[in-house]
């Protein structure tokens, strides 16, 4: 006679070895069969939960919750979200990390229920919602066209005062194709897009002198978390020069300034789209690893916080003002040949000038996984 799920938990108490349970949850997950699956999950959580739970207990969890969340289809993501998807995972930010997932591995048709549940729905609170939706947006999805998406963001007081309401529901043309981690269940796997950009560097000739110019918030943001690292530089600054800054004035005009990133720098012409490209990349997955991550939906508006302030957009201007005033923009990636870049594949440095061609800003950034 086949075991009850309670015989089955009760059986894993002291158990070292659960390859029999697994190939068990593996044949139901084979029929379809995940109704089973979150059950034997939620019975597991009942008894090994709330800090009683061994390696192996917390192994079969993860697992199960993987394989429930990861089955297309809106009844999953209901049960993966009824074992806590939002609340347990290996990430310091779960509620960031299950919207990511959601988002990779379900059609926005599946995730419909996640916005039209009650505000107070534990197993799918307000934040999994606004992260959801850029999330979902990153991915190229049409959020815009899902109903129970625009119900929620009309009628939620949460969302009216959310710092990810400033976000436009579709890509603008510099984002491109985000690249965006593939989360699978064991971790994520992810790429680095920092360093130089592909172009031929300028050739030199006397710089432009400049003032210190007035402090541009936000300009850091897609680094912030780089600058709290025991590894981790940034620099940046805003100057404003005596005349217009040609291309090949711009190398020795940097090589002048009061910055320890700029010593011997190698300057190329690069575009706005790279620049989001690389504060993206710095923002949601970089500096450390995934625990500490600040996930696409957060790394996406912190990348658009320091290109406004890298093209002198207000604090009032929206994403589109943005977009318009750094197609106007001059942009140069640099590399410096001193000491101050780590040189570990995780190095950035930006010049902007604005339309005139007087008003510089420098953004640069280095870290590495050594800690």
């Amino acid at each position: 006679m086949a075991k009850t799920i309670e015989q089955l938990v009760a059986g894993l108490a002291g158990a070292y070895e659960v390859g029999e349970v697994c190939r068990l949850l593996d044949a139901h997950l084979a029929g379809g069969d995940t109704a089973y699956l979150a059950e034997f999950g939620a019975a597991l959580n009942a008894r090994f939960g709330s800090g009683r739970a061994g390696a192996e207990h917390q192994y079969l969890f993860d697992r199960i919750l993987w394989d429930v969340v990861t089955r297309p289809g809106r009844v999953h993501v209901e049960r993966a979200l009824g074992l806590g998807l939002a609340t347990r995972s290996r990430s310091g930010r779960p509620v960031r990390r299950a919207a990511a997932v959601l988002a990779e591995h379900q059609r926005p048709s599946a995730l419909a229920g996640v916005f039209a549940a009650a505000s107070d729905d534990a197993t799918a609170p307000e934040e999994l919602r606004a992260c959801l939706l850029h999330e979902l947006v990153l991915r190229g999805a049409p959020v815009a066209k899902l109903p129970e998406a625009r119900a929620w963001a009309e009628a939620s007081p949460y969302w009216a005062e959310h710092p990810l309401a400033w976000l436009p529901w579709a890509l603008d043309p510099l984002e491109g194709a985000p690249g965006l981690p593939r989360y699978w269940r064991g971790g994520a796997s992810y790429g680095r897009p920092y360093g130089l950009p592909k172009g031929a560097p300028l050739g030199g000739r006397a710089g432009v002198p400049v003032e210190v110019g007035e402090e541009e918030p936000g300009l850091t943001a897609a680094v912030e978390r780089w600058a709290r690292r025991y590894n981790g530089r940034v620099e940046a600054a805003v100057f404003d020069a005596d005349g217009p800054v040609a291309p090949e004035a711009l190398p020795g005009t940097l090589v002048a300034l009061p910055l320890d990133c700029v010593e011997d720098p190698v300057v190329v012409p690069t575009t706005a789209a790279e620049a989001w490209r690389q504060l993206f990349g710095a923002a949601s997955t970089g500096g450390g690893g995934e625990d500490g991550w600040w996930y696409a939906a957060y790394g996406r508006l912190a990348a658009w916080r320091s290109l406004a302030a890298l093209v002198g957009a207000g604090p009032d201007a929206s994403a589109a003002e943005v977009a318009r005033r750094a197609a106007d923009c001059a942009w140069y990636g640099f590399m410096a040949g001193g000491e101050w870049f780590n040189g570990d594949g995780m190095d950035l440095g930006f010049a902007v000038l604005d339309a005139g061609r007087r008003r510089l800003t420098v953004l640069a950034a280095t870290d590495y996984d050594g800690g």
